[in-house]
């Protein structure tokens, strides 16, 4: 079998084959790196396990959690507290009473009138799911007629 022959000119290759080579192989790089992170998160859980039974169980960093968690429930309580007195105070002071203005709820007929529409066409309009309205520069002011002409063609 003959030999084979490796000629290397880099001089031969140009600026972008170079970049593309460059990349490509970082790229390759990056993933093969990406490939140990399993590997790499096992090995940093197993530290951090280590770390935290020797600041927990070794060093009785559990007491300043305890500490600390009496501190932040006291906090909480207080908090919780202030918010319940304000909710009293309001109720003393405004109690049941309805301070908002209710309107009263349009009927067909106020609809119907409004829009001059007839009257039964108001429950079909309501429970459609969509409503093309005609435009006001129409010359089709009539909207009874324009409803039954869409009507028609559907």
């Amino acid at each position: 079998m003959p030999e084979i022959e490796i000629i290397d000119k880099p001089k031969l290759k140009g600026f972008i084959r170079n970049i593309m080579e460059l990349s490509f192989t970082s790229i390759m790089w990056v993933f093969w790196l990406y490939l140990f992170l399993p590997i790499l998160t096992v090995v940093l859980w197993l530290t951090g396990i280590r770390i935290f039974y020797i600041e927990v169980i070794e060093d009785a960093g559990y007491r300043e959690l305890i500490n600390l968690w009496g501190k932040v429930g006291w906090s909480i309580i207080v908090v919780f507290l202030i918010l319940r007195l304000w909710g009293f105070y309001n109720y003393w002071r405004f109690g049941k009473r309805e301070r908002r203005k209710r309107f009263p709820s349009n009927t067909y007929h106020k609809l119907a009138e409004y829009f001059q529409i007839p009257l039964e066409q108001i429950p079909t309009l309501q429970s459609s799911k969509e409503v093309v309205w005609p435009m006001k520069d129409n010359p089709e002011k009539d909207v009874a007629k324009w409803m039954a002409r869409i009507n028609r063609e559907k």
